[in-house]
């Protein structure tokens, strides 16, 4: 093998009756590849002049992805990649994902992400915040604080730090907006008798289910028919990963019973027969409570709150309800049962008065 003058290319030799012949190769890069005929000749220059080109823009590829390896996006795509975010469940993989690349990666994609600062995570949210909601803009603080403090841990495929012992949280150093809040209605033992005495089918199993199982919606598409065997119902909670074992009330047991079929699945379906997902399932139950004659508006996450209330209304303990709907469900829920119950004794005392 020997060195010619025409730059990335080399020959071989080999001995043939008619004398030595060369073959010429061309190599750079990684290419190295046959060049047709022989120096001087069309074919082996046209073809030349492609394989330079080829790597050339392979070069300048090449370079555009190392002065990528600096930018916002590409701290977001290799978040996005990691074994935490793969480890987080489906709808909070989901949360996270619409928030970098609806709210943040479209604004600081290109920026160095070592030199995000505070206030551009503050201007994002706050223009999020007059555009949308204030839930939606604390969404983009919580994101960019959790994107930033996975960073914080991780190296890139040198073994380099992405991110210097200097460098803040621009998410954590930025407080969360206060909105307003708005109550959660709690269903009464008359609206619940009203509303199942109204509603016809899905509404109707939707409505016992998560009276007696206290489950988000999340959780209540996804239960089967058998995650129902025995006396107990096993639900694994989307938003926690929790497993639950639930024991089976016996109104939700003879309501099952009725309108099991021999067909498996999942539980909750529509008209069509067909599996629901959430959004399908809040459709299904805001249309069934507005056609409800007399029926104020509820929402389904109110009747986690009433599964709470009933719990504690005969003598469950901290423990026993939160282990079914979970800690900060029960301490709303005990918030607005504790209050209704107040009012109901006040007036009691009231009406002993009159």
């Amino acid at each position: 093998m020997a060195q010619v003058e025409i730059p990335y290319t080399y020959f071989n030799r080999k001995k043939l009756k008619a004398g030595w012949k060369l073959y010429w190769r061309f190599r750079r890069d990684g290419i190295d590849t046959p060049l047709p005929g022989q120096p001087g000749e069309r074919e082996f220059h046209d073809r030349y002049a492609e394989l330079m080109d080829a790597a050339e823009a392979r070069e300048q590829t090449e370079k555009a992805k190392a002065a990528d390896r600096h930018s916002f996006a590409w701290l977001c795509d290799r978040y996005l990649a990691s074994v935490e975010f793969e480890a987080l469940a489906p709808a909070t993989q989901d949360d996270y994902r619409d928030t970098i690349d609806e709210r943040l990666r479209p604004i600081l994609g290109s920026e160095r992400y070592d030199c995000i600062t505070r206030s551009s995570i503050k201007a994002i949210r706050d223009s999020v915040a007059k555009v949308l909601s204030v839930r939606t803009a604390n969404k983009v603080k919580q994101v960019a604080s959790l994107l930033y403090s996975w960073a914080e841990e991780e190296t890139d495929d040198d073994g380099r730090d992405l991110l210097p012992d200097s460098f803040i949280n621009p998410g954590m150093a930025l407080k969360k907006l206060k909105g307003k809040s708005k109550p959660i209605e709690i269903w009464s033992p008359e609206e619940i008798d009203l509303f199942l005495a109204k509603c016809e089918e899905p509404a109707k199993t939707i409505v016992i289910l998560a009276l007696y199982t206290g489950q988000r919606r999340e959780d209540l598409v996804k239960m089967e028919w058998s995650d129902c065997l025995g006396n107990m119902i096993r639900v694994r909670q989307n938003k926690t990963g929790e497993p639950l074992t639930i024991p089976c009330h016996s109104v939700l047991k003879k309501h099952l019973k009725a309108i099991r079929t021999k067909f498996g699945g999942t539980i909750l379906r529509g008209q069509d027969g067909k599996p629901m997902n959430a959004n399908q399932l809040s459709s299904i139950m805001n249309r069934a409570v507005a056609k409800a004659e007399g029926m104020p508006h509820r929402s389904l996450h109110g009747l986690r709150y009433a599964a709470a209330g009933s719990l504690e209304e005969v003598g469950c303990t901290f423990v026993q309800i939160s282990s079914i709907v979970g800690h900060r469900t029960y301490q709303m829920a005990m918030k607005y049962a504790r209050q209704r119950r107040d009012a109901e004794a006040a007036m009691a005392r009231l009406e002993q008065l009159a």
